[in-house]
């Protein structure tokens, strides 16, 4: 099984958790992962991430951990004590419990830019509890999101003037990510069509 059956792309990022290990520290943190040109997965880590240190201070291997389960993204954030880690076959950061596929990777490259790292993972196993499964991708949820707001601003445009102007900023806020998450003409073009419908109304 390779990256791009498991749902990673050059267009769109795709969401996972990554989970690390430097020394006795563990940590874990929802990443946007994509593939660069040569086909390598590719992460920005920001310097305010707890990643980013430990990286700097000589982390040298990672999971992604696959999973469309949004409480394991949402404690990966908020309540990192509730993230349960079993070990991992090839490296020695931790894989977390719960997920449907796990990429164990190297740190081959990690060069630090402006206010983040640009991190080439080099994949050692991909491994998925059904081939069927396909990592996170906001474009899509986030489009479908805007559709529903959008079906419910003619009701509202009468009944509640400000409840159908919420709507719209939500759909402004729905294109923003797609924007942020896919370089996809295609999925920009749909989401920009939303909004711009929305405000005629």
């Amino acid at each position: 099984m390779s990256s791009d059956e498991i749902g990673f792309s050059r267009l769109t990022y795709s969401e996972v958790i990554l989970s690390i290990r430097l020394k006795e520290m563990v940590n874990s943190a929802p990443m946007g992962a994509i593939l660069n040109d040569r086909g390598e997965i590719s992460l920005k880590i920001y310097e305010k991430q707890r990643t980013y240190k430990m990286i700097l201070e000589g982390a040298r291997d990672c999971v992604l951990n696959i999973t469309d389960d949004p409480i394991l993204f949402y404690n990966a954030i908020f309540e990192k004590e509730k993230i349960r880690y079993k070990p991992a076959k090839y490296v020695s950061s931790p894989r977390i419990r719960g997920c449907n596929a796990y990429i164990e990777c190297l740190i081959a490259d990690a060069t630090t830019r402006k206010g983040y790292i640009d991190t080439t993972l080099k994949p050692l196993l991909i491994e998925a509890a059904a081939d069927t499964v396909r990592a996170y991708s906001r474009p899509g949820p986030a489009i479908i999101e805007a559709l529903i707001c959008y079906s419910k601003i003619p009701h509202y445009k009468d009944v509640d003037k400000e409840k159908a102007e919420k709507l719209k900023k939500m759909i402004d806020t729905f294109r923003e990510i797609v924007y942020h998450s896919t370089k996809d003409r295609i999925l920009r073009e749909i989401a920009t069509k939303i909004l711009e419908k929305a405000k005629k109304i």
